[in-house]
């Protein structure tokens, strides 16, 4: 059976230590589960290229020591919070996207439209980007332990 699946991106800044957009891609995909996680997987470490960003939404912001705030910004632990909601706004964006859907019904073609189930399938893929802009897909664990080393090298 056919399914709507999702790829969801939060592109980490390196430099300033936050998460400062996000981005989606929708597919769809017919299989298991198992299976449809591997593509997603597979598709995360380049299909981030073609995806529209979004601004981080406008209820996050860090307070910075100084007493400075940024808004529109998060840190690293909200991608993993799922308290924090941080891609709520990201499922409504990516449905309002989709393409109508053709239905033949009585010999005519009707446009239908694609929903997203309430809690569909979906992975999601820290990007790292450095202070040169290059960014590399956190997707195993070894994508993981070089950012602990780029991490410590940054001190933290």
């Amino acid at each position: 059976m056919n399914e709507l699946i999702v790829n969801l991106w939060a592109i980490f800044d390196a430099d300033s230590g936050l998460v400062y957009a996000l981005s989606g891609k929708v597919y769809c995909v017919s299989g298991d589960d198992e299976f449809k996680l591997g593509v997603l997987k597979a598709l995360a470490r380049t299909d981030h290229i073609t995806a529209k960003r979004y601004e981080v939404p406008a209820r996050f912001q860090v307070s910075f020591p100084d007493g400075s705030v940024k808004k529109k910004v998060t840190l690293l632990n909200a991608i993993v919070d799922p308290n924090s909601n941080l891609f709520e706004d990201m499922f409504s964006n990516l449905e309002s996207e989709l393409p109508p859907e053709m239905i033949i019904k009585n010999g005519d073609f009707l446009e239908g439209t694609q929903k997203l189930t309430s809690d569909p399938l979906c992975t999601i893929t820290t990007l790292y980007e450095d202070e040169q802009g290059n960014i590399t897909p956190v997707v195993t664990d070894s994508d993981r332990e070089w950012v602990k080393e780029q991490e410590h090298l940054r001190g933290r």
